[in-house]
């Protein structure tokens, strides 16, 4: 039975709510639609291929890699064809290539024997009314026995992911709930378009459990929130609803003076 007082919560519904309380209520409360994002719909495309690659040899098959890779790829292009550009097909067929020749060279990781699960959800009751639920990308073992959890990311700009471990931390926790005697758990972001980087942490359970009271207080924080005020930031024209919001605007072209008609 559904609690009525419960909340939902994920990595990014917080963090929408941390950036800017007025894209939160435009998402999760009015429950306006979003914009298509080019880096979107790429990183769609190529979580597709990866998981549809990986899970044929998470379930025993000994098919050589291009075969498979290629049964993955063609899947994703029927699936999003009508979506994307010519230019965006040859960038994701670029990174797709590129994955198919780490995997073939990285005999160490041994990717298609490591892998234990691709796109892994989880659900996670806290505090008997917020359910804290998400995806991984990939979960692998390493060759030291080590836990070793992955996001991928389409981002250009790597910078930011050095400073937020949040996410990253989010997924431990949820692994750690089923594994409990863990000692620690790897973490990355992997990213696609910087030559399939690894940005990583290794995290203690001490430090994981503490995102669980991060979700408590900002779960009490939304419940509480009434005004929904806007943090307008230079990210503002990436953002699916600046054409509802009056600050944004403001911030991304401070000469017009929008509400006034302009003759």
């Amino acid at each position: 039975m559904s609690n009525q007082n419960e909340l939902r919560l994920s990595v990014s519904k917080t963090k929408t709510f941390i950036d800017c309380k007025a894209k939160y209520n435009y998402a999760y409360n009015l429950k306006m639609p979003k914009k298509d994002w080019e880096y979107h719909i790429i990183g769609k495309f190529c979580h597709k291929v990866l998981e549809d690659f990986h899970n044929p040899y998470i379930n025993g098959s000994t098919d050589p890699y291009h075969v498979i890779m290629l049964q993955a790829f063609k899947s994703a292009v029927a699936e999003y064809k009508n979506s994307m550009t010519l230019e965006m097909k040859k960038e994701c067929r670029g990174l797709i290539d590129q994955y198919l020749r780490i995997v073939s060279e990285d005999k160490k990781n041994n990717l298609s024997a490591n892998v234990l699960s691709c796109e892994k959800g989880f659900q996670i009751l806290i505090d008997g009314d917020i359910l804290l639920n998400g995806m991984i990308d990939r979960i692998q073992l390493d060759s030291d026995n080590i836990i070793h959890l992955a996001d991928y990311k389409t981002t250009k700009n790597k910078k930011y992911l050095t400073e937020d471990w949040f996410q990253l931390q989010t997924y431990c926790f949820a692994i750690l709930q089923d594994n409990p005697n863990l000692e620690k758990i790897r973490a990355s972001y992997i990213l696609l378009r910087h030559d399939y980087e690894y940005i990583t942490r290794e995290f203690y359970p001490e430090e994981i459990m503490k995102v669980k009271d991060k979700y408590i207080s900002y779960a009490d924080q939304i419940r509480k929130e009434k005004i929904f005020e806007p943090n307008p930031t230079h990210m503002c024209r990436f953002c699916d609803f600046l054409d509802h919001c009056e600050a944004g605007k403001q911030k991304v072209n401070p000469l017009v003076k929008y509400g006034e008609v302009q003759w």
